[in-house]
């Protein structure tokens, strides 16, 4: 039986690129999406690393043109503000610049287009009420709230709304984040 979401993004014909670090977790939906029938291509990078992710990009556009672009990179760290500048760095590289890597190299050619465009983000509910524990994992997702909104702002002035951004936050998962 077909999921009825599915079934439509296959009869929209999307094209779906998917960046992950390379792996079974990014084998694995990579073949279910396709088990529906959806073109999907994985991309294995590290969106710390911009110049991996502007061959990712070039990779994408010979698909034709991103118009949905998700950034939904995430790592817990364990970072009390008084954790490791190791902590601190890498959550913040994954979390925060993986992101501003992803919209800086994908954004302009979709306020560019003539064509609609959506960006979602993925933050999270702890970047919002803040809860002891994991400060440096807090202050990343907090930074992404601004981020989208200020992007937000940005994509009504340059697109006249053909262009959005939406910062999504989920309830509690456990999608195995841990670093």
């Amino acid at each position: 039986m077909t999921h009825p979401a599915i079934g439509e993004n296959r009869a929209a014909g999307m094209r779906v690129v998917i960046v992950d670090r390379p792996g079974l977790v990014l084998d694995e939906t990579v073949a279910a999406l396709r088990d529906y029938a959806i073109a999907a291509v994985a991309a294995p990078a590290d969106v710390t690393d911009r110049a991996t992710l502007a061959k990712v990009k070039a990779d994408a556009d010979r698909l034709g043109p991103v118009t949905v672009l998700m950034c939904n990179a995430g790592c817990e760290g364990g970072g009390s503000l008084f954790a490791s500048e190791d902590i601190w760095r890498s959550t913040l590289e994954i979390n925060l610049w993986g992101v501003i890597h992803s919209l800086q190299l994908f954004v302009p050619d979709m306020t560019n287009a003539d064509m609609p465009g959506a960006v979602v983000v993925t933050g999270s509910k702890q970047g919002i009420t803040l809860p002891p524990g994991d400060t440096a994992y807090n202050v990343s997702k907090a930074a992404l709230k601004a981020l989208t909104e200020s992007l937000a702002h940005d994509l009504v002035k340059k697109t006249e709304r053909r262009a959005t951004a939406h910062l999504l936050i989920p309830g509690f998962i456990n999608p195995s984040i841990s670093i």
